[in-house]
């Protein structure tokens, strides 16, 4: 059974929480010269990893957790989610101080914006502290970072109320400088999508003129080239179908900017992979990228040819989605996409569960949509690899920061079918996705053995880590229908919210704000934000299921549990649990505060409950094997930053952990 709700008492993780606090270096630093790589691997959950794969499956995950130093759990903040977790593991601080609070969260300052103005927690406008990247900068230390969030641009040190103050500025300078340095290398793919994944088929083409290819004379004659256009977001293709020499009828497919064959990249029919992936290449029926100019710089286009029947009937080619790249500086954009050849975000789940890819194990599939999918997580996995490879072997950073999704991904899709909880549970099901679960698990266990022996071939340590860890769930809590129902939200006739009468609200999922007069158009005075927030927690904590059970079961105030680091001014004013299989949706669609939805595993849930706990590792260089008490995830940075001869982050409130993990315990 996958756990849920279990947490320490209060008392003992007050006591744990308090003896990590503050922001001291250990007293038995590394040497100045010790060089890491920090690696946040998404969802990295230990108890779920134990529980749900064998070493055979994961052994270089379970190679850490059994000879690496490290401590029994890390938790992150509130919520806990993937944009404000990670800028704890880069600043050292929760989102209360760092001012990334969720993936999105209100714009400030106050004075200028609406309650129900929103930005991502991913964007580096948002944040309010120096990660990694700029202390190692200001401090003329070599550092690289590779997407990372809220980044790769000047942090926004935005204001909370009114204009920005000189100290503010000076921030903002003071980061700018550190990021125009040619020893900091920050690279981030995620802002810019220029094309998603996609599928292509016939019907998607439009037929043209095969005699306007040229370069056509090494192909076979027969079947004679058949010639189409193509059009996305990112421009307009030139598609060839032809033969392939040895294979029968059409085999394969070229595409470029123009017909010309010399100067298009070519993808031809095999068979689904079978082989392991030990011994090969990731993703080797993948063609070459096709460098495509776009507004802002270059995107890569790469394809992988599904079907093809050989009469030419049929056609399936995957793409994946298409970014631009950006760095703190134009010229590192330049070298890496002419090194990686086109980075890859992630991998084609949306494709996947909406049955693109073929019918699903779950929905009575043969197998195919779930090779097809792997295939496609081979080049996330190959891309990211080679992106690594290249900044710590290219530049030879101090401190390599470093992340990998797919762990993610996938668990949003599969982990909750392996939950006997789950009311419509299936052992036979369950079994079968477990297997291609481990499978994907394998491509997250082969990224971090990469970076590891990047690491071990320059005698350096890898800290391993994660954002969170994940819970399935099957029913919707709505909480702005319960504010609704209590009178505290009002909508106009049009279903949208009516500031001048509405005191408080759940932009999103993770808490309620109050409309209060420090935002635009707000109308809740100083004196009744309190009494507000009172009858908010009296509305969400009287919502109740068909049964008469409770839904939110405990709430949190930012006075009340400050050590989560909820509010500050891009947070909320009341938080919550809820209870087995619930998640939380800031939508004010339905009519009722409860309802069914659609089997999902995810996080944000209270960061003290066990399944929400992630890890923190180091292995190599100097660790040994050991464990130390659970952390909070604001020691990552300090330690990380103690070990390398970084100075710790100036706004971290965690301390280096190093001196215990020198020891063990």
């Amino acid at each position: 059974m996958l756990q849920r709700h279990l947490r320490l008492p209060a008392v003992v993780l007050g006591l744990t929480l308090a003896a990590l606090a503050g922001c001291e270096a250990s007293s038995t630093p590394a040497e100045q010269t010790s060089r890491a790589i920090l690696v946040s691997i998404d969802a990295l959950s230990e108890s779920i990893l134990r529980e749900t794969l064998t070493p055979s499956e994961a052994p270089e995950l379970f190679g850490v957790f059994e000879r690496g130093m490290c401590s029994d759990y890390a938790m992150v903040g509130m919520p806990s989610v993937t944009p404000s977790s990670h800028a704890t593991l880069w600043t050292g601080a929760f989102g209360d101080v760092t001012g990334a609070t969720a993936g999105g969260q209100h714009r400030l300052p106050r004075s200028e914006h609406r309650v129900t103005e929103t930005i991502s927690g991913f964007d580096y406008a948002v944040l309010s502290a120096d990660p990694l990247w700029v202390t190692a900068g200001l401090a003329g230390i070599p550092v690289a970072a590779h997407h990372v969030t809220q980044a790769p641009g000047v942090p926004g040190f935005p204001a909370v109320d009114g204009p920005r103050t000189p100290e503010l500025e000076e921030r903002r300078e003071l980061a700018r400088q550190a990021l125009d340095r040619t020893d900091v290398n920050v690279l981030n793919g995620y802002n810019r999508t220029v094309v998603g994944h996609g599928l292509l088929e016939l019907s998607d083409l439009d037929p043209a003129e095969a005699g306007d290819w040229v370069g056509l004379d090494g192909l076979p004659a027969d079947p004679a080239p058949r010639a189409y256009r193509w059009t996305n977001a990112a421009g307009t293709f030139d598609l060839l179908m032809h033969g392939v020499e040895g294979e029968e009828g059409y085999a394969g497919i070229s595409v470029g900017l123009s017909p010309d064959l010399s100067r298009a990249v070519t993808a031809r029919r095999a068979p689904l992979e079978s082989e392991p992936l030990d011994g090969r290449e990731p993703a080797r029926h993948f063609s070459e990228p096709l460098e495509l100019p776009v507004e802002g710089g270059r995107t890569f286009l790469h394809l992988r040819l599904f079907d093809l029947a050989p009469d030419g009937s049929e056609l399936l080619v995957y793409h994946p989605s298409m970014h631009l790249m950006e760095g703190n500086r134009p010229d590192l954009e330049e070298a890496y996409d002419a090194a990686v050849g086109g980075w890859i975000g992630n991998s084609a789940f949306a494709l996947y569960r909406s049955g693109g890819l073929g019918p699903t194990l779950m929905a009575g599939g043969d197998g195919t949509a779930e090779s097809r999918y792997l295939e496609t997580a081979e080049l996330l996995l190959r891309q990211f690899m080679r992106g690594s490879e290249w900044l710590w072997t290219h530049f030879e950073p101090r401190l390599q920061m470093d992340y990998f999704p797919l762990s993610d991904a996938i668990d949003h899709e599969l982990l909750g079918y392996l939950d006997p909880e789950y009311p419509g549970y299936d052992a036979e099901i369950a079994e079968r996705v477990r297997e291609f679960r481990a499978s994907v698990w394998r491509l997250v266990d082969r990224r971090l053995g990469h970076l590891i022996e990047l690491a071990e071939a320059s005698e350096a340590a890898v800290f391993v880590t994660g954002d969170h860890g994940m819970r399935s769930s099957w029913r919707f809590f709505r909480p702005n229908r319960a504010l609704i129902d209590a009178g505290l939200l009002v909508l106009d006739e049009a279903g949208q919210i009516d500031l001048s009468r509405t005191r408080a609200l759940a932009p999103n999922g993770y808490w309620i704000s109050v409309n209060r007069e420090a935002w635009v158009d707000g109308i809740v005075p100083p004196d009744d934000e309190a009494s507000v927030i009172a009858l908010a927690r009296e509305a969400i904590e009287g919502v109740v299921d068909e049964d008469g059970r409770r839904v939110v079961t405990r709430t949190f105030t930012p006075s009340e549990q400050p050590e989560l680091g909820i509010g500050g001014p891009a947070g909320g004013d009341l938080y919550w649990g809820t209870a087995p299989g619930y998640r939380t949706t800031g939508s004010l669609a339905g009519d009722a505060a409860v309802s069914d939805a659609p089997l999902w595993a995810g996080h944000g849930f209270p960061p003290d409950e066990p399944d929400m706990y992630t890890a923190f590792c180091a292995v190599g260089g100097p660790f040994e094997a050991g464990r130390i008490d659970g952390v909070r995830a604001t020691v990552v940075a300090p330690t990380v930053a103690d070990y390398t001869g970084i100075p710790i982050p100036r706004d971290a409130t965690g301390r280096s952990v190093l001196e215990s993990m020198w020891g063990g315990s």
